[in-house]
């Protein structure tokens, strides 16, 4: 469709409409362009991974320490700085100190006291829902290892790991040692005079419970 004809006052007569010449561009900017705050990515330095020569010493002094608050009954100080090595040590070293951890004597103690009980008819969960409270009460914390949120259902797993030849020798010795003594009397619980008697330590030797 054409354009809308005009009259042209000076000729006296209608002529095309001319298009309209279109405006003139907009001269650009010279401004210079805004940088972004931050650095481009190929300026982007790469902090690398500087070795830390003294950690070495801080575990092992860690390691000194933790087996001093062993010695000295202080369960709570001493798993503390477990948490604390195995933080340092990475994730890789979560399960081997958990399992170092669980090598304690008065779990083979309790694993014979459940094997005692479970000769005279009681229910295997019931034995070992009570040498966990025992535990408890005596200021021992349960084991970490066993895939399990309730403490005696580990301690049974700790039980089955010994009875597989899964555990170090020494608590084999003293589950062995503690069942005989145990089976004299199996509901008349003692753990301290039972890993006396299993370790074969002085009572003053004995490393006692956490207050």
């Amino acid at each position: 469709m054409s354009a809308v004809p005009i009259f042209d006052e000076r000729r006296r007569e209608f002529v095309e409409r001319r298009p309209e010449p279109p405006p003139p561009a907009k001269p650009e900017s010279s401004a210079p362009a805004v940088r972004t705050s931050g650095p481009a990515s190929s300026s982007v330095a790469l902090v690398p991974t500087v070795p830390m020569p003294r950690l070495p010493v801080l575990q092992a002094y860690l390691r000194r320490l933790r087996h001093k608050f062993d010695d000295s009954g202080e369960v709570a100080d001493a798993q503390i700085i477990g948490e604390l090595i195995v933080l340092l040590g990475g994730s890789e070293n979560v399960k081997a100190a958990a399992l170092e951890s669980d090598h304690q004597p008065i779990y083979a103690v309790c694993a014979a006291y459940i094997t005692a009980l479970t000769n005279i008819s009681t229910d295997e969960t019931q034995a070992a829902q009570l040498l966990a409270r025992k535990l408890i009460t005596q200021g021992y914390a349960l084991p970490r290892q066993g895939g399990d949120t309730r403490g005696w259902k580990r301690l049974l797993w700790w039980r089955d790991q010994l009875e597989r030849g899964r555990l170090p020798g020494e608590l084999r010795n003293i589950y062995e040692r503690t069942l005989k003594f145990a089976l004299q009397a199996p509901n008349d619980i003692d753990l301290k005079a039972a890993l006396e008697n299993a370790c074969d330590l002085d009572p003053s030797q004995v490393k006692p419970a956490a207050p």
